[in-house]
C-alpha cells in the first residue's frame, strides 16, 4: 500500500466514524496532504468551509497541490466557490471578518495551514475558541512548515492525529529535510 493509499485510508475512516469530529493531520508533503484532504472531503461532502490563515495564498496551496487552477488567485470571504464537486466559503481564522461561518452537521471545515498560530499562545488561544465554537460534522486541520512546530499540544484538543508518511512515495523530500537538518 503506498504513502498516499493510507493517507486515504485514514482520512475517510476518520470521516466516516461518528464518534471522532476532529483530526489533524501532519506530515511533511503539504501538497499531497492537501490533495488526499480535499479529495476524501469532496467524496463525503457537498459543502463546507475552508478556513485559512492566509486568505492571499489559500488558493494558490490548492492550485498547486492539484496542479490546476480550481481557485481564483484573488479569494473573497463572501463568495462561495466551486472545488470539485464541493461548494465552500473560504476565509480567515487569523483575521477577524464579518464572515465567520460556524458550518452545521452537513458541512465540513478545513484549516489549513494551522503552524502560524501553534506557537502564538494568544492567537492559540482564540483558534481553540474557534474549533471548540464550529458545528461541522467534521473538524480536519492541517500543518505546513511542519519542522517548524515547536509546540504540539493541539494534539491534545482532537480526537485523531494522522501523519501522512512520505517515505515511499516522495522519498526526495525526505531526503532533502535530512540534508538541510529539518528532520
Amino acid at each position: 500500500m503506498t504513502d498516499r493509499e493510507k493517507a486515504i485510508e485514514a482520512v475517510m475512516k476518520f470521516l466516516g466514524d461518528k464518534t471522532s469530529r476532529i483530526l489533524l493531520v501532519r506530515g511533511y508533503d503539504n501538497d499531497a496532504k492537501v490533495r488526499v484532504i480535499l479529495s476524501c472531503l469532496n467524496n463525503e461532502f457537498n459543502k463546507g468551509i475552508i478556513r485559512t490563515s492566509s486568505m492571499a495564498d489559500i488558493s494558490s496551496h490548492i492550485n498547486r497541490a492539484f496542479k490546476k487552477d480550481l481557485l481564483p488567485s484573488a479569494i473573497k470571504s463572501t463568495t462561495n466557490y466551486s472545488l470539485g464537486s464541493m461548494t465552500v466559503n473560504i476565509n480567515s481564522y487569523s483575521s477577524n471578518t464579518k464572515n465567520n461561518p460556524r458550518g452545521n452537521e452537513d458541512t465540513f471545515t478545513l484549516f489549513h495551514p494551522v503552524q502560524t498560530v501553534l506557537d502564538d499562545s494568544k492567537r492559540y488561544e482564540n483558534f481553540l475558541i474557534d474549533i471548540k465554537n464550529n458545528n461541522s460534522r467534521k473538524i480536519i486541520l492541517s500543518t505546513t512548515n511542519e519542522w517548524s512546530i515547536k509546540d504540539w499540544d493541539i494534539e491534545n484538543h482532537v480526537d485523531e492525529v494522522f501523519f501522512y508518511d512520505i517515505e515511499n512515495d516522495n522519498p526526495e523530500i525526505m531526503r532533502n529535510l535530512r540534508i538541510n537538518g529539518a528532520v
